[in-house]
């Protein structure tokens, strides 16, 4: 899937990028791209042993934090969080997504990854199955549909906002000009 102007990106930032695995890739199919990751302490060193051995030190870096509240930053081109949302409630995605905006620089964009729920919350069934999962796993947990990230994004003053597969587990927005 080629989303457009992403592939133009110089500056990401991965939030609770884990292994950096999504960075890594990023990287890789974008030579001019320099990305952060930004997760736990605990997982630094494990992504800092990937991006070695991809020889990307140079152009990935991680930076411990809790998305929750630590600063991003300003100025990137692109942020991402994949599978990040399904771990929190509604009020802390709110104010997640809200925090992926103001780092962002005007026409940057936030892309999400996550299993995204029909509006009538009924399927497709992997979503359903895990909205399930975060329900019985986790204090606020759940899996989401697109009209509540459209709205979340909308309330952050981002627009343009697609779904390049609507089948699919990625949603778009772009930081006005």
């Amino acid at each position: 899937m080629r989303l457009s102007g992403i592939h133009d990106a110089k500056r990401m930032l991965d939030v609770g990028g884990g292994s950096g695995a999504f960075s890594i890739a990023f990287a890789k199919t974008c030579p001019e791209l320099r990305a952060e990751i930004l997760d736990l302490g605990a997982v630094v060193p494990l992504a800092e042993e990937y991006i070695r051995e991809a020889g990307l030190q140079n152009r990935v870096r991680v930076r411990p934090g809790d998305m929750r509240t630590a600063d991003f930053g300003e100025g990137f081109d692109l942020v991402l969080l994949s599978a990040v949302c399904h771990m929190f409630g509604e009020d802390e995605n709110r104010s997640l997504i809200q925090r992926c905006a103001r780092a962002l620089v005007p026409g940057g964009h936030l892309v999400i990854r996550e299993f995204i729920l029909q509006e009538d919350r009924a399927g497709p069934p992997h979503a359903a199955l895990f909205a399930l999962n975060m329900l019985v796993g986790t204090e606020h947990g759940n899996t989401y549909t697109e009209g509540e990230y459209r709205n979340w994004m909308e309330e952050a003053d981002l627009g343009t906002i697609t779904r390049p597969d609507p089948e699919g587990d990625v949603i778009v927005a772009s930081k006005s000009d």
